[in-house]
Order: structure tokens, then C-alpha cells, then sequence
């Protein structure tokens, strides 16, 4: 440690480790991190690579298993009343909405075992890894599959994952006698143990309202902030995928942290509520930023319509409000 302290400055503290690497998470600069930190520029990519692997992606801190979560018969029915109260008891059952969505990375190159690099280009126009979750409705990630290339539809490459083979391995029979389920949008294909949307409903018919609190329950997984990766990985595509889990662990950490630790009065309460609606609002009235421009079946929902009573005047009650209210 002596000779250490002379030569090279100081031992790295871990707060510092992890400062760092939360800070390249953010997309701060390896430059600027040496001179804050003092740890010169040669330092921090190492700190972050051994943060995110030894200690992030440990299991000890967070972990996260589809199939346990299925095995956990405590934890699903709390989830399924999260899913139930949000949707007047629709879908009173759900255990889990299914997504997935694409990560910005830089084109893999043969060094990293790929020599096609075209099955990566995704129809959004990029590089990208398809990572396939599923979350509750506090936006925590209880399923994660980084195992897929940026061209795979979703339903191909959320078939190509462990839960949904240890599903149809007869383990599903279990799951359907409690009355559990998954809900996923239209990209995906109609199983026993997954609901999707009608497609091409009529407006104001009940298929349509169907949708339109399928999609209600569903949305957390578009507004969870996992998928906004702004600029584009650009390491080595081994450790991309370690990169996007430490994110998700990190994710759940703090989603379970605000969860035992915060005190939530009614006020912070509130805003919470508030925030949440918005988000809904906003993604159900910009779904072409995220289905490509095109809506194909169901409702866009939110309060694109402009309802009004006898009076011709503007109802405050969305739509939202009055399916929950009948």
C-alpha cells in the first residue's frame, strides 16, 4: 500500500469506483472522469469493467429470474393485484407485461465473432442488441433476455428465451390452474400464458375498450426508462450485453429502494400519480415514436378525443377514467 501511494497516487476508494462507473452510465466522458476523480485518463474504462462485472452483475445484489419469479407464488400474486387495481379488475391474472426493445450499438466487427454484422441493423435504422423483459406495474424488471440481434422480431427472439421454453415445457399447466398470465402487444403471438390485443377493433366496440385498457396496463413497459439509451454502446459487443443487465439490476435497485426506504406522504404520493398519467398520455398520443409510424390495430387511447357533454362543452373525464368508472 506504501509503495502503492507513491508511485501511482493513492489507492481508488470503492465510492470513487462506483462514482465513476455510474458516471460513464450516464455517458460522462473518460477524459473528464480522470481529471475529477484524479485518476488519470488510463484508469477509468478498467474501473468501470471491473465495477460493472464483479459488482453490479452479481447475483448477491440483484437478482433477476423469470423462472423463479414464476416459482414464487407470493411475489405474482402481489403483482397481480398491481395489475388489476390499474385496470378495474380486467385483467385480474396478469403477472407481468412483456416488451422489447432495441439498444443502440456500434457495428459489430469481426473481432467480436460477428461476420454479419447486417442481422444487428434493426428497422429503426441502427445497430442494435433486441433485448426482450418483462416488468410489474412499478416498472421493475422481473424477466431480461439479452440474447438476440437487432433485425429479430420480437416474437422470434422472445421465443427464443429460456422462460418461454421452460413455459411450454408443461410448467405453464401450473401457472394456468392459479389463473396467471403475461401481456404483450400485437408483435407477439397469442398463447395460453401470453394476452395480446385484438386486431383491426372497431371504435367503441368492446374489443376496442379491451385494447384500450390492455394497452393502459401494458404501457409501463414503454415508460419504463430502460430503453433510452442515447448514444450508442461502443465497446465490444461481449460487454454490451453486461452494460445493459448492470442497467436493469441498477434499475430494480433503486425501484426497490424507493419502495422500503422512501417515506411516501400524500403529497410526494400525488406526484407520483400525476407523473405516471402523463407518461401514459404522452405515449398513448406518440405511439408512431415507438410502433415505426404505424398503428395497426386497437386504439391510440389517451385524450386525443375531445369529448363533450349536452352543453357542447369540454369533458374533463378521459377516457381512461370512465372505462376504470363503469
Amino acid at each position: 500500500m506504501h509503495a502503492h501511494s507513491v508511485y501511482t497516487g493513492g489507492i481508488i476508494c470503492g465510492e470513487v469506483k462506483l462514482a465513476i462507473t455510474l458516471r460513464m452510465l450516464a455517458g460522462g466522458s473518460y477524459l473528464d472522469l480522470g481529471l475529477i476523480f484524479g485518476t488519470g485518463s488510463t484508469y477509468p474504462y478498467a474501473i468501470f469493467r471491473h465495477v460493472i462485472i464483479q459488482w453490479i452483475c452479481d447475483d448477491k445484489l440483484v437478482n433477476i429470474s423469470g423462472i423463479d419469479f414464476c416459482k414464487d407464488e407470493e411475489r405474482m400474486n402481489a403483482v397481480a393485484r398491481e395489475f388489476a387495481d390499474g385496470s378495474n379488475h380486467l385483467f385480474s391474472g396478469c403477472i407481468g407485461a412483456v416488451d422489447g426493445w432495441i439498444v443502440k450499438i456500434r457495428k459489430p466487427r469481426k473481432s467480436d465473432g460477428v461476420f454479419n454484422p447486417k442481422s444487428f441493423y434493426s428497422r429503426k435504422g441502427f445497430y442494435g442488441l433486441s433485448v426482450q423483459t418483462i416488468v410489474d406495474k412499478k416498472k421493475r424488471v422481473l424477466f431480461r433476455s439479452i440474447e438476440s440481434r437487432g433485425a429479430e422480431h420480437d416474437s422470434t427472439a422472445f421465443k427464443r428465451t429460456g422462460l418461454y421454453k421452460w413455459l411450454l415445457d408443461n410448467e405453464w399447466s401450473e401457472l394456468r390452474r392459479r389463473g396467471y398470465y403475461f401481456i404483450g402487444d400485437s408483435a407477439y403471438s397469442l398463447r395460453s400464458f401470453l394476452m395480446t390485443p385484438y386486431d383491426n377493433a372497431m371504435h367503441d366496440t368492446a374489443e376496442d375498450n379491451f385494447n384500450f385498457l390492455h394497452s393502459l396496463s401494458r404501457i409501463v413497459a414503454k415508460s419504463s426508462s430502460l430503453g433510452h439509451f442515447v448514444e450508442a454502446i461502443a465497446i465490444f459487443l461481449g460487454f454490451d450485453c453486461k452494460i445493459i443487465d448492470a442497467c436493469m439490476r441498477l434499475h430494480n435497485f433503486i425501484v426497490d429502494f424507493r419502495e422500503t426506504n422512501l417515506c411516501v406522504t400524500e403529497s410526494t404520493a400525488l406526484d407520483r400519480e400525476v407523473f405516471d398519467d402523463d407518461c401514459r398520455r404522452y405515449l398513448a398520443t406518440h405511439l408512431e415514436q415507438y410502433e415505426d409510424g404505424v398503428y395497426d390495430g386497437g386504439v391510440y387511447g389517451g385524450d386525443q378525443e375531445i369529448r363533450r357533454d349536452d352543453d357542447f362543452s369540454v369533458l374533463r373525464l378521459s377516457r381512461a377514467n370512465s372505462l376504470l368508472a363503469s
